[in-house]
This record gives C-alpha cells, sequence and structure tokens, in this order.
C-alpha cells in the first residue's frame, strides 16, 4: 500500500512541475501572439487572458485528469474565517507603503497598469472592462504559484515548495521596477507561507486584489480622475 501512495504522489509531483514549466513558458510568450490590430485595451485584455488560461484553467484540466481535485489544490473557503485577521495585518502593513510609493514618478507612470493619462477621454468606460480581468489574473496568479505550486507540491515536498514557488514568482516580477521585484521575494514568501498553513488562496487573492486596487485608486487620484 505504501509503494502505491507513493508512486501516486511521485506521479503527482512530476505532473506539476512538467505542468508548471509548460505554464510558465506559454503566460510569458502568449502575449505576442495578440494580434497587430489590437487597441491597448485589447492588448491588455489579451495579456491577463493569457494569464487566466495558463495560470488558471489549463493547470486545473490537468489536475482533473488525475484525479486531483480542486479544494486539494487550496480551492476550499469553508474553515477559513479565521484567518482573516492575519491577511488583514499584511494589507494594513503594505498600505502606507503603497501611499508613499504612489507620490514617484515611477510610480505615477506604470499604475494603473493599463495605461491612463491626464485629459483622457473614456477612462471610466475603459477601466470597467479591464478590472474584472485584471481581478480574475490575480486569482490565477495566487492559483498558481500558492495553490498549485506551494499546496499542490507540498505533499512531496513539504514546506520546501515555498522555496520552489517563489523563484519563478520573482521571475515574472524581473520586468518591474526592482523595489518590486524585491517585494515579490517577501510577499511569495509570506503568502506561501500562509497558503501553505491554511491550504486555502481565499484571503491571498483578496490581499492581491486589495493592494492592487490601492495601488491604482492612489495614481488615478495623483493624476486627477477621482477628485
Amino acid at each position: 500500500m505504501s509503494r502505491l501512495i507513493d508512486d501516486d504522489l511521485d506521479r503527482r509531483t512530476l505532473t506539476v512541475f512538467l505542468t508548471a514549466l509548460v505554464c510558465l513558458w506559454a503566460a510569458h510568450f502568449g502575449v505576442e501572439w495578440a494580434p497587430d490590430s489590437f487597441t491597448r485595451l485589447a492588448e491588455m485584455n489579451w495579456w491577463a487572458g493569457t494569464q487566466i488560461v495558463f495560470y488558471l484553467f489549463v493547470p486545473m484540466v490537468v489536475m482533473s485528469t488525475i484525479g486531483v481535485s480542486p479544494s486539494e489544490f487550496g480551492w476550499k473557503m469553508r474553515g477559513t474565517s479565521s484567518h482573516w485577521k492575519v491577511y488583514a495585518t499584511i494589507f494594513a502593513v503594505a498600505v502606507p507603503f503603497v501611499v508613499v510609493a504612489s507620490f514617484s514618478h515611477e510610480f505615477q507612470d506604470r499604475y494603473p497598469l493599463y495605461e491612463i493619462y491626464r485629459g483622457q477621454h473614456g477612462v471610466w468606460r475603459d477601466l470597467a472592462i479591464w478590472w474584472p480581468f485584471y481581478v480574475l489574473q490575480f486569482v490565477a496568479i495566487e492559483a498558481f504559484f500558492r495553490g498549485f505550486l506551494v499546496i499542490g507540491l507540498g505533499r512531496r515536498l513539504g514546506s520546501s515548495a515555498i522555496l520552489v514557488a517563489t523563484v519563478p514568482y520573482l521571475m515574472i516580477h524581473l520586468v518591474k521596477p526592482p523595489i518590486e521585484a524585491v517585494a515579490s521575494i517577501v510577499g511569495g514568501l509570506v503568502m506561501g507561507t500562509l497558503a501553505w498553513r491554511t491550504k486555502s488562496i481565499w484571503w491571498g487573492v483578496a490581499v492581491h486584489v486589495g493592494v492592487a486596487a490601492l495601488m491604482d485608486l492612489s495614481s488615478l487620484g495623483h493624476k486627477g480622475f477621482l477628485g
């Protein structure tokens, strides 16, 4: 019996690693497959769509083919209500750093991620289309890095899966400013540890979306769109 369990875990671990390699490659280069005729809004939605497909849907489909349910990768909410204080503390700590950073020109040039310029028309219409894709993209990020990798590999690697997942998480942030890339290491370790302990991704999704919303709204405020 123990041999059968070990064989099953080895198959699951190998499947996670191989799927991760394919999905990381496809999510990175999938942006280049967008048609040249796309508007900027369509390009951004295409980018978010590639993250959603390859970080969320593909891993779920692959795991379902070997009989692994989504709940085994952090898609559970039952029993997680008591964890909100820890995640609320993380968000509260992040708020002053975001507020201070929002005054820099580098921050205002980068956020909102969908480029907004002073005097631009149709901003709220475009953001109403963009933000749902943006939120789903964060669900995909947490599902992949904290659910699929941390929780998925944790049965074989234990807490070492947190470090394994943090490496590619840092690498997708290397296109961003150095400080933000360093912050991704801290975020990967902290959020990975919490996902490992709670066996759920949903509070992590809430924090990720909350911080992103604060960053976008801070930048919009500085650009005069909130007043």
